[in-house]
């Protein structure tokens, strides 16, 4: 097809160039899952995730382009759950945990030898590792113990490991989580986040600063805590970075939002003369961060010793600040990038560095600068800019992306506010669809299910659009980014207000002419496959034409029963209460209950050993409806767990769903038609 002239065809049958097959494969900076800043060599470094090696973690050099590990290592822990901060990098020598014995290891600069630096303990996990600016033998991270593996009793602490003696001793116990350890430059104050049950970090968290002293034999203790800032079940305070030896920065909602806020203290009044202020001269209603279910997330970093860049989210994109720590101005930075990650800073080499994505091009690994003047510079280091533009695959499409257009819906019957973003049917080759026809709509609701959908260039979903589909994310009350009172409006609603928004935002769009709801499509992975098992259940029959789930939550008790220790406490806070206290909620929200009710064709994409979601009881809830002539397929994925790592299932994946909604509504590729002169 020439492009000259676009062709018309109906809606969802378009041709398009995005394979499965190309998005499995990832473009070169697809999977980054963390970025590393060595705050000595100002060397920046990431943290891959490579599908055609099953899913395992590199560890890349961003200048090189060379990975600093050979393939047998595999650079992530599961600290929390959700990992993420595997390792750190200190004057060119690479500390990080590996996934397969949950040792930590070191790797220095110019050596082939990789050195184990902790016990050989499967029980206990490590991750978020700072080092000792002048004491670089010692490092403090998190340590997790699961030789009791309930979660009540998994003991989480932060930990000293002593890389010379390959020990490892408590530093600091007593709360439920940390994160965030931090030594400050001269190394003599230490600072962490922490919170307790039955909170997540997105519920209440605490700053804590304490004086780093040596003992008579050399042995690294800690003074008394300060408190800094945040209070349990009330207030949010996380992502604690320091600015100077003096000041440390963070974000803080006690206005309703997580702004920007300091910690000052001199070095003659030390840090219990410290006090706590908001940075910012009045609070903005934005959200300066995320929580950190993946201890990988920051959305700050130091320029200088007064100057750091912060980001927030505005209709679900990022928004790039430069603050002033003294003055208190906030100086927005122009930028193409809708979505930033992985932030850190360097003040004594000046820079920011992060992950940037725009609507219409791959992400970015970029560095932040100020000019002699102040202006904000970005250098895109990788890819570089002198790197030859590829010749085939996603990087060479035309511009036929289709760009986000955040909505903010007023919703009945309660006049209530989501947020979605819509992404409109585009292709260079064809146009449609034919008469007065709108397009089908293939809803994605989000898993956490505090999260946030961001609306930044991905390529599954232009996987939809360029066939003539329109593609919706829908970031229902209760996500994160649009403060405390949305992200909480969620708790006793789950499995109600999340499919409510979907629906009706699908209806509102509808009235406005920008997709057919007779022919929407809903989608989802954990609490989002939840999502469409519920709406397969609970929602009028036809409110979705059909679902697809990946790896969805069905029995709410039985996630209750096997919840790890980060979200011991979701379930009740989520459900209004616990299993004992309303059973009958529990019961009713738990669409294995209610499979007489499934009408909508379900198609469920399931990983074999996924420990959240027993294999086994997707296959006999399939079977159940096949049973009773309902038209539902499953389809297991060996050697997967609760989310994909393998290209090969990613792909499949797509595929598949591809298949089934086209199946379900009728359509037939253009592949197929004849075609036009």
């Amino acid at each position: 097809m020439s492009g000259s002239v676009k062709q018309t065809a109906p809606f969802g049958t378009w041709k398009s160039p995005i394979t499965a097959a190309a998005i499995a494969a990832q473009s070169r900076t697809g999977g980054v899952e963390d970025v590393y800043l060595d705050k000595v060599t100002g060397e920046v470094y990431f943290a891959q995730k490579r599908l055609e090696e099953n899913g395992r973690s590199a560890v890349v050099n961003a200048v090189t382009e060379e990975d600093v590990l050979d393939t047998q290592w595999d650079a992530r822990t599961k600290v929390h759950e959700y990992g993420g901060a595997a390792a750190v990098l200190h004057d060119g020598t690479l500390y990080f945990s590996h996934f397969g014995d949950n040792r930590v290891y070191m790797k220095k600069e110019g050596s082939n030898e990789v050195k184990p630096i902790t016990p050989g303990q499967q029980t206990h996990r490590y991750a978020d590792f700072t080092v000792h600016p002048f004491a670089s033998n010692l490092l403090v991270g998190i340590c997790e113990d699961h030789t009791d593996p309930h979660p009540s009793r998994v003991i989480t602490t932060l930990a000293l490991i002593d890389t010379n003696t390959g020990t490892v001793t408590t530093l600091l116990s007593g709360a439920d989580f940390y994160a965030c350890a931090r030594f400050n430059p001269d190394g003599k104050s230490l600072a962490w986040q922490q919170w307790w049950h039955p909170d997540m970090p997105q519920q209440s968290a605490q700053v804590k600063v304490a004086a780093v002293r040596f003992d008579d034999e050399g042995r690294l203790t800690l003074e008394d805590p300060v408190h800094v800032a945040g209070e349990p079940n009330k207030v949010v305070a996380q992502d604690p970075s320091w600015t100077s030896s003096t000041s440390l920065h963070f974000i803080c909602d006690m206005s309703g939002y997580l702004n920007p806020w300091k910690f000052e203290f001199s070095e003659n009044e030390g840090i219990a003369g410290g006090v706590a202020s908001p940075i910012l001269k009045t609070p903005l209603a934005e959200e300066f961060g995320a929580p950190q279910w993946w201890l990988s997330r920051h959305d700050s970093g130091a320029l200088s010793d007064t100057k750091i860049a912060f980001t927030s989210f505005r209709d679900a994109g990022s928004v790039l600040y430069v603050v002033d720590l003294k003055t208190g101005e906030a100086s927005e930075v122009p930028s193409d990038y809708v979505h930033i990650q992985y932030m850190h800073g360097s003040p004594k080499h000046g820079k920011v560095v992060f992950l940037g994505q725009s609507a219409r091009a791959n992400a970015y690994l970029t560095e932040l600068t100020l000019t002699e003047d102040g202006t904000p510079t970005f250098t895109e280091i990788f890819p570089s800019p002198s790197d030859p533009p590829p010749t085939s695959g996603l990087g060479a499409l035309p511009a036929s992306i289709s760009v986000g257009r955040p909505f903010k819906l007023t919703l009945p019957p309660d006049n209530r506010t989501c947020h979605v973003t819509y992404y409109p049917p585009l292709s260079a080759d064809y146009t449609g669809g034919e008469d007065d026809e709108t397009p089908p709509v293939v809803v994605t609701i989000h898993g956490g299910p505090y999260f946030m959908e961001p609306r930044a260039l991905d390529w599954q979903k232009q996987f939809w659009t360029t066939r003539g589909y329109a593609h919706l994310d829908v970031n229902y009350g209760g996500s994160t980014g649009f403060g405390r009172v949305y992200r909480e409006s969620l708790h006793g609603k789950w499995g109600v207000q999340d499919i409510a928004d979907a629906h009706q935002a699908v209806l509102i769009l509808g009235q406005m002419n920008l997709v057919d709801p007779s022919r929407a499509l809903v989608r989802g992975a954990s609490a989002g496959g939840y999502a469409v098992l519920q709406a397969a259940t609970s929602l009028p029959v036809g409110s979705f034409a059909a679902g697809v789930a990946h790896y969805g939550i069905s029995d709410m008790k039985k996630l209750g029963d096997v919840l790890h220790k980060f979200e011991y406490w979701l379930c009740d806070r989520l459900m209004g209460g616990s299993w004992e206290e309303c059973k009958d909620v529990w019961i009713e929200r738990s669409p294995i209950h209610h499979m007489d009710k499934i009408l909508m064709p379900l198609l469920v994409l399931q990983g074999k050993e996924d420990t959240v979601i027993n294999a086994e009881q997707m296959i006999e809830m399939v079977a159940e409806l096949k049973a009773h002539g309902k038209k539902a397929e499953l389809l297991l994925f060996d050697g997967e767990g609760h989310g994909w790592r393998k290209s090969g299932t990613v792909r499949i994946t797509l595929e598949q769903e591809l298949a089934w909604f086209s199946e379900v509504l009728g359509l037939t590729s253009h592949e197929s038609h004849k075609q036009n002169d």
